[in-house]
């Protein structure tokens, strides 16, 4: 009960968008991600919730090289965004993307 009644809020709270994009959400394109998993203690508290766009949630968990690869390349992220991917990432005890410059 806590959960939905805390991401029913979060949407207006973000104004219907992406939380690292700044997009408007669609509803078939739409996460709502624990910044801290409940595996490592993480609660369903409104402070612990953000709306994501589906592949940016992807991103967040993803580990293999090439799956990060193809969703950077989907989302082509600026560098405000990437940092907010990462903040995620560390948060879900992921490894932070780094990006080499061309």
């Amino acid at each position: 009960m806590e959960y939905n009644d805390n991401r029913i809020s979060l949407m207006a709270g973000q104004n219907g968008k992406c939380a690292v994009t700044g997009e408007p959400l669609c509803i078939f394109d739409m996460e709502c991600h624990h910044k801290k998993p409940k595996r490592l203690g993480g609660t369903d508290e409104y402070r612990n919730l953000v709306w994501l766009k589906s592949d940016v949630h992807k991103l967040i968990h993803a580990t293999e090289e090439d799956t990060i690869a193809k969703y950077l390349d989907i989302l082509k992220l600026d560098d405000k965004a990437l940092k907010k991917v990462n903040s995620l990432r560390l948060s879900a005890e992921n490894l932070e993307i780094v990006v080499k410059a061309n």
